[in-house]
């Protein structure tokens, strides 16, 4: 008997290689799950550090020399 799940599970997942991305879409099909994709770009990335202050500011090398030497 198919039922329709009263809860629903979202999975997020970080892979680092598209033929991961090509099995996680065939595993999905076969389980009868959904699969979405979002596809990140390093813009993305950014702009979610800005967001959550994960920044270093530095008014010239020299400050940022002597931070990154901290």
């Amino acid at each position: 008997m198919d039922t329709p799940a009263l809860h629903r599970y979202v999975v997020k997942m970080g892979i680092s290689n598209a033929t991961d991305l090509k099995f996680l879409k065939e595993l999905a099909k076969r389980m009868g799950w959904t699969f979405e994709h979002v596809r990140r770009t390093e813009l993305d990335e950014a702009i979610e550090d800005l967001k959550t202050g994960r920044v270093h500011k530095a008014k010239d090398v020299d400050d940022l020399m002597a931070q990154l030497m901290k």
